[in-house]
């Protein structure tokens, strides 16, 4: 155990069991950080200082208490890259937010790109092995780069598994929220038929003004 400033601790993305850090689960810990909680040491690389748990912690006291702020570190020793991301999978499936579906699959995308052993990486995610296999089939596509890098699908694309994504849906991929198609469409036909539309929503008015043209254009 040791302290070191925020600014010591690196994010690493490639080895980041999530796809993301959620900004809302930030904004939680914050809360409960104000209300006097307190949260355990975050988890690094002791080389380089490369976090494997507290991806949330960091960015929440950085929020908090600025760059400069001093918190305590569990500095581990690595054999590798592979060996820190096993880890990483572990914490995360362990403790904090559970890992989605999504998160699983980019999982099993990072473990063969590290060349790490399918069974290790199930039992860090305490789940069947045959899940793994299932991800990988189920819920990825190839980046448009030409180098057979796979993406992580949310379940909202899932049919494009198998396939070679634009840009244009890799970063559209990014920023759906892995509901079904069929639950979106629902939700604005429930909002117009309750009567629940905010119609001095300028924006949102505007918005459904593209979308009715959208759809216009589905049927030509």
């Amino acid at each position: 155990m040791t302290e070191c400033t925020i600014s010591e601790l690196v994010l690493d993305f490639d080895l980041y069991p999530r796809t993301s850090v959620d900004s809302q689960h930030v904004g939680y810990m914050k809360e409960a950080a104000k209300a006097g909680c307190a949260f355990p040491p975050i988890v690094a690389d002791q080389k380089s200082k490369r976090v494997t748990d507290g991806f949330h912690r960091k960015r929440m006291y950085e929020a908090m208490y600025g760059p400069g702020h001093r918190v305590q570190v569990i500095l581990k020793r690595y054999k590798s890259e592979a060996e820190m991301f096993l880890d990483a999978c572990r914490y995360n499936a362990a403790h904090g937010r559970a890992l989605t579906t999504n998160d699983r699959t980019r999982c099993a995308i990072l473990a063969c790109r590290l060349r790490v052993d399918a069974k290790d990486l199930a039992g860090c995610l305490h789940v069947d092995p045959a899940t793994l296999d299932r991800l990988r089939v189920d819920r990825t596509a190839t980046a448009p780069n030409g180098k057979g890098v796979h993406v992580a699908l949310k379940r909202t694309i899932k049919h494009k598994a198998g396939g070679t994504l634009t840009k244009e849906q890799v970063a559209a991929n990014d920023k759906l929220s892995g509901m079904s198609q069929t639950f979106y469409v629902n939700q604005v036909i429930i909002l117009i038929e309750s009567g629940l539309l905010n119609r001095d929503d300028e924006g949102l008015m505007q918005r459904l003004a593209v979308l009715k043209g959208l759809l216009e254009g589905l049927g030509s």
